[in-house]
């Protein structure tokens, strides 16, 4: 043996004692204790799949409005919806509860119960059928862990292993959390967090111990015991539940005696294509509260439903609502189609993020872009009949009013309040569409991919396609004094401030003449559903081929915008922004505005301040200048409080004399204007190409024709009216007037 004090070995003991270490190993019992030491060890301390310890596959996320209210609650990545509860936070009742269903001895075994096996063995032999499971609730969350599965043998031991090793990795409480967590509650509802709420609408803590032992007892047979099909299949299990958990007898009479009422199933859904977009956003939250107000949601949902009659009437089947919070930028309400689950009509798309035409929604911004250069409220745009070249050589757009008219003279404030298209188009051509696409893109409308030239002047009156949500947002700029917002869907989100998109005095002046019912009752009337209690800027869009109609307007506080047409792009039938959205939009703005401010401000001084840089000064209601003593009319307008003084001119002792731009239009309406106009054809230009839009209807194709005096028309040899319907082919327009004067031009129409 070796020598304790030199610490060197003798002669022949290390062959001896590899020779009794050999005899050793050869005995039959040593191999079995060792191999079972060995598994045994193997078994409790082997390693455990980090990922099979996360639980959180079962848990969904459920999505809440700004005040808690459920608007919706997707599946978990395990198949069903459930919600976690802390070990430390687990309620006493329903850990009674359970430990009296599932695993009285839970407390004392060590993951396995060999008393409960040999107990369930002995009542399925005297049965002759399988009436008792031995499985602790340890083995249970193991068998949840590794997602269940066929029932062999294969699958038994693996769920054992992973039960001893889970007793000795988690503490008790921890164990039973994970079961009450994950386990099934039926009507795919994991968890008890979860089913305690979808049965009987209170958080597990508040469960009475009648509806803490009917909740556990639903994990063994979650389909047959399903409460909203037939509650009394469940009832003697309860009652077995009940006999076993640590009761007084006065609490288990009166438990034994509750009548238990059950939740309906359903679930809740509102504002699901809001939820589809902002779930993705949500990220890894299991409560992710949103910026949404269901009562306002609802409330609007309800006015879609009011309207269907008169959407019906219109021949349109789809609507699209969103409502922004202007400080904010929160979304209060967002309605993608007017019924989701309309399959017929599309209602699973979403119409708030969908590229539509908007019409003369856009026009706003023609006129923002105007004021931050030389232009003001005052200052007056032509409206007589106009054509414009394009980016295709010969080709010439020659805008129209909706109701065909020409006005000459206009203020800016009466060409944006009336939304006239003439003046919009002749602005932008001095302006460039180059610096409205700039503009527009720096709003947020981001679907303008296109070059400037492949937009034209069209731009102004919505020849693109935008997005609903995008108009709104881009509209609160000017409730907000100038200053853009990015839009947020989650409570508490914050995003970067983008810079200043014009100035104060600009979102002013579009503000106060945008909400200026004098201004545009000329065009549109008094009364009727863009006239409200209190100052509300607002303003309509029609698409071409009245396929969209549009109704976008905003407060300080809110800024609501309405989309009515089909998303199939069918025709609407006698509808325009005024008969189509702005109804709706009248309805919504006044729940919104109630919602936010909790009353609706009537009599309220709720307009918008106005900027030092401005001064309310009179002015000539025609040429727009400072009045002379010859102007028939004046008015008061927001004039530049830096602009030079300029006196009307137009105006005389004896007549009126317009600038020699109304010379095609003054003639009809007996002014005078600026000599030196020889008689000749100033629309159409002499060798312009006129395109027909397959889109529109013929009516609403006329070429007007136009001299520097009254005259006759002919298209070739054939007698013309002023206003004549485009016809393919080459033609010859000739004008003749009262002296016998010709004068032709030649045009082409494709």
């Amino acid at each position: 043996m070796r020598n304790r004090w030199s610490g060197q070995w003798r002669a022949g003991d290390l062959a001896r004692l590899l020779v009794f270490a050999g005899e050793v190993a050869r005995a039959p019992l040593f191999l079995a204790l060792a191999a079972s030491f060995v598994i045994g060890l193997w078994i409790r301390f082997g390693p455990i799949d980090p990922a099979l310890l996360d639980s959180s596959r079962f848990a969904s996320t459920t999505v809440l409005d700004c005040s808690g209210v459920v608007l919706y609650e997707p599946l978990s990545p395990a198949g069903g919806r459930g919600s976690s509860v802390q070990a430390d936070e687990l309620p006493p009742l329903v850990v009674a509860a359970t430990i009296a269903a599932e695993d009285r001895r839970f407390f004392v075994h060590p993951g396995v119960d060999p008393l409960a096996i040999a107990r369930a063995m002995l009542h399925n032999i005297r049965s002759g059928r399988v009436v008792e499971g031995g499985s602790t609730v340890t083995q249970q969350v193991a068998k949840l862990l590794l997602n269940g599965g066929e029932r062999s043998v294969t699958n038994k031991v693996r769920e054992t292993i992973l039960a001893v090793r889970l007793e000795r990795r988690r503490p008790k409480t921890a164990i039973l959390a994970m079961y009450l967590n994950a386990a099934p509650y039926g009507n795919r509802i994991n968890g008890i967090g979860r089913a305690s709420r979808a049965y009987f609408g209170v958080r597990p803590h508040d469960l009475t111990p009648a509806q803490a032992a009917f909740l556990a007892a639903l994990p063994q047979r979650p389909s047959a015991f399903n409460p909203l099909r037939d509650e009394k299949r469940a009832r003697p299990r309860q009652r077995a539940i009940l006999a076993a958990m640590p009761l007084s007898a006065a609490e288990r009479s009166i438990a034994l005696r509750e009548r238990l009422v059950f939740r309906g199933g359903t679930q809740p859904l509102l504002a699901q294509h809001f939820v589809e977009r902002a779930l993705p956003r949500c990220g890894t939250r299991l409560v992710c509260v949103t910026t949404i107000d269901a009562s306002l949601q609802r409330e609007i949902a309800g006015i879609i439903e009011a309207h269907r009659p008169s959407l019906r009437k219109h021949g349109a089947r789809n609507v699209a609502v969103a409502v922004l919070d202007n400080r904010s930028g929160e979304w209060l309400a967002w309605e993608g189609s007017g019924d989701y689950f309309d399959a017929e009509a599309g209602g699973a798309i979403d119409g708030v993020v969908t590229p539509r035409q908007p019409g003369s929604t856009l026009k706003p911004f023609t006129y923002a872009l105007a004021f931050e250069q030389r232009y003001s409220p005052a200052t007056v745009i032509a409206d007589v009949p106009s054509h414009f070249s394009t980016a295709e050589e010969g080709v010439v757009y020659a805008p129209r009013n909706y109701d065909g008219k020409h006005r000459g003279p206009l203020l800016a404030r009466a060409a944006l309040a009336g939304s006239q298209n003439v003046p919009a188009v002749a602005l932008l051509s001095k302006l460039g569409a180059p610096a409205l696409l700039r503009l527009l893109r720096a709003a947020g409308f981001d679907g303008l991919t296109r070059t400037s030239d492949y937009y034209g002047l069209g731009l102004t009156l919505g020849d693109a396609e935008v997005r609903l949500d995008q108009l709104v947002a881009a509209y609160a700029v000017f409730a907000r004094g100038g200053m853009p917002v990015k839009p947020v869907m989650i409570a508490g989100e914050t995003t970067l401030t983008p810079p200043r998109l014009f100035s104060q005095r600009t979102a002013f002046w579009v503000s106060d003449i945008l909400s200026d019912a004098g201004a545009r009752e000329y065009a549109f009337g008094r009364g009727g559903s863009l006239t409200f209690p209190f100052r509300v800027a607002v303003k309509t869009g029609t698409s071409q081929a009245y396929r969209d109609n549009w109704t976008v307007g905003y407060t300080r506080d809110v800024t609501v915008g309405v989309w009515v047409g089909n998303f199939d792009r069918a025709e609407l039938r006698n509808s325009s922004g005024v008969t189509g959205a702005a109804p709706i939009f009248h309805a919504v703005m006044l729940a919104a505005t109630k919602n936010v401010r909790g009353k609706l401000p009537i009599g309220d001084d709720d307009s918008i301040v106005a900027p030092e840089r401005a001064e309310l000064l009179p002015i000539c209601g025609t040429s727009g200048r400072r009045p002379s003593p010859y102007c028939p009319a004046t008015t008061y307008e927001w004039l530049p409080a830096d602009a030079p003084v300029e006196f009307c001119s137009w105006h005389r002792a004896t007549d009126v004399q317009l600038p020699a731009e109304y010379a095609q239009w003054a003639p009809r309406k007996q002014y005078a204007v600026a000599k030196g106009e020889s008689f000749r054809v100033t629309n159409p230009p002499d060798g312009s190409t006129y395109l027909i839009d397959p889109t529109l209807r013929s009516e609403y194709q006329k070429l007007e024709f136009a001299a520097t005096r009254p005259a006759a028309w002919y298209v070739g040899d054939t007698r013309a009216a002023d206003q004549w319907s485009l016809k393919p082919g080459r033609h010859m327009i000739t004008a003749v007037d009262d002296r016998g004067n010709r004068a032709s031009v030649k045009i082409h129409v494709k």
